[in-house]
């Protein structure tokens, strides 16, 4: 990555532009599990996600160490090195910075919110399934999902009915019982 590239292709002071990329470093996480973690009240967050206020100068700094990020990129989202930034040895401290495709960064923030074991069963899960296998069983478990709640409230009622009578038939024929 070149020095000054721009992290979404483009430079974006506005507040959406920081409500975007704060919402980036939140990824998965809970707003409140973020507040929390940035020593900010949950309110104060929410108001920088959704009513436009902005963070001082002081706060931002305190998200960007938190999150390792600059908080050049942070306000802009441009990437630069930070040339006097030292660290409490006097060397230059290594500035993690997020990688310039939002795809990359988005990926490096579910890998980054998942533990070891969440980490090894989710690549099981790519290695025996594969990609496509994944997305096709997400799309037809959300197609039905969908579907069910388009019913209305009664046809949703009938459904659950039919499908427990259903249910209740294959156990019967199949000798199985309730525990």
């Amino acid at each position: 990555m070149m020095k000054n590239e721009p992290l979404t292709g483009d430079e974006d002071t506005s507040v959406e532009g920081l409500a975007y990329r704060l919402r980036l470093l939140i990824g998965p996480r809970s707003t409140r599990s973020v507040a929390k973690a940035w020593d900010l009240s949950y309110s104060t967050l929410n108001n920088y996600l959704n009513r436009g206020t902005e963070p001082s100068l002081s706060m931002a700094k305190k998200i960007a160490d938190r999150e390792g990020v600059s908080v050049e990129w942070l306000a802009s989202g441009i990437h630069k090195e930070a040339p006097g930034l030292l660290a409490d040895n006097g060397e230059s401290a290594p500035q993690k910075t997020p990688p310039a495709d939002p795809l990359e960064f988005a990926w490096s923030m579910v890998f980054n919110s998942l533990d070891k074991n969440e980490v090894e069963a989710l690549l099981k899960v790519i290695h025996k399934e594969g990609v496509k296998g994944i997305l096709h069983e997400s799309r037809l478990h959300s197609d039905f999902a969908e579907q069910l709640y388009s019913l209305s409230a009664s046809q949703r009622e009938r459904f659950y009915a039919q499908a427990s009578t259903m249910i209740d038939e294959i156990k019967h024929s199949y000798g199985t019982k309730d525990e």
